[in-house]
């Protein structure tokens, strides 16, 4: 029987095997804490049910993309899928993967793990080494103990008298320590010194305050959340005009926000051809949810626009459509 190229435990759980171990844990979605451990030399992860590891992600291509293992190396590949790969916030082709690196298809998230399981001593078996020594200790003479016995407080009597003569010379010199404790104060005191101090502490809450908008901004990115996205990342450019990584994130968030609602666009029309109206209505009405904030944007007059007609082909009252309910977007 061919052996799996995965082996499938929960996420707390090691192999038996004693060795090194790589693997990539489930954090989000239907199969969170899955955690799959390479046995193969190639895994495909994909939609379909012959993938070694299922995405369960309606944004997941049937075969989506592959690790291949290249000696101790695992290289990761985007198979030509529609949505492409994410390697720790950026998007790639192909990637050598890290301990720790995560790995995003959609909205589902993996984390690719070293683990080293250590081989378990059996019960009763001493060590080889452990047992030569014990056999040492019951093979020395009395009469060896009691001369190492000897020897011992001879040194440690010796040891006392330096550190004695040592604290001596100390106390001698502490009118010039003291002196050159004060040159040292006076150096921390010099107001050019203060002033760099100071930049150092401040670049570091600046870099602190920049790392939390991204942070928030991608978790909104992850969850759909487009334009709470794009307002923390916005702050972030103007806490730090210069930022690349501010510019990069507001650029990709943007396309994707444009992607998904051209997606919606062209599902809405696909389903007007199929005579499906009522989901051609769920598309125009998601488009509108994703621009609320922003009427006077051309997609949202459209997909208004849009629900109008289909009110009248399905003899519905004008308005009887409600895509953001009776409470506004918050509902």
């Amino acid at each position: 029987m061919a052996l799996k190229a995965v082996k499938i435990l929960k996420h707390f759980e090691s192999p038996k095997e004693a060795g090194v171990h790589y693997r990539l844990t489930c954090l989000t979605g239907a199969n969170k804490g899955k955690a799959y451990f390479f046995q193969g030399n190639r895994v495909v992860l994909g939609r379909s049910e012959n993938a070694d590891i299922q995405v369960l992600d309606l944004k997941s291509s049937r075969e989506h993309a592959e690790v291949t293992r290249v000696a101790n190396d695992f290289i990761v590949t985007d198979l030509g899928s529609q949505n492409g790969i994410v390697i720790n916030d950026l998007k790639v082709k192909q990637h050598k993967l890290h301990d720790g690196d995560k790995l995003i298809i959609g909205k589902t998230v993996y984390k690719f793990s070293k683990i080293l399981v250590e081989k378990k001593e059996k019960n009763n078996v001493i060590p080889l080494n452990k047992k030569k020594e014990n056999d040492n200790l019951e093979d020395n003479p009395p009469e060896k103990k009691r001369t190492t016995l000897m020897l011992a407080a001879v040194c440690i009597i010796a040891v006392m008298i330096i550190l004695e003569d040592d604290s001596k010379e100390k106390g001698k010199e502490g009118k010039t320590k003291t002196s050159q404790g004060t040159f040292k104060l006076n150096e921390v005191d010099d107001p050019f010194a203060k002033a760099i101090k100071q930049k150092r502490v401040q670049d570091k809450k600046n870099q602190e305050k920049l790392n939390l908008y991204f942070q928030r901004g991608l978790r909104e990115y992850r969850e759909g959340n487009f334009f709470r996205a794009i307002a923390e990342f916005e702050a972030a450019r103007q806490w730090s005009p210069g930022d690349p990584l501010a510019k990069f994130y507001l650029r990709k968030t943007r396309e994707e926000l444009n992607s998904t609602i051209q997606d919606y666009f062209n599902k809405a029309a696909r389903d007007e051809e199929a005579v499906k109206y009522s989901k051609a209505i769920v598309s125009y009405c998601a488009v509108i949810r994703l621009l609320y904030q922003y009427p006077e944007d051309e997609r949202y007059k459209n997909a208004e626009e849009k629900i109008k007609n289909l009110e009248v082909v399905l003899g519905m009252a004008e308005g009887e459509v409600q895509c953001l309910g009776s409470k506004g977007a918050d509902k």
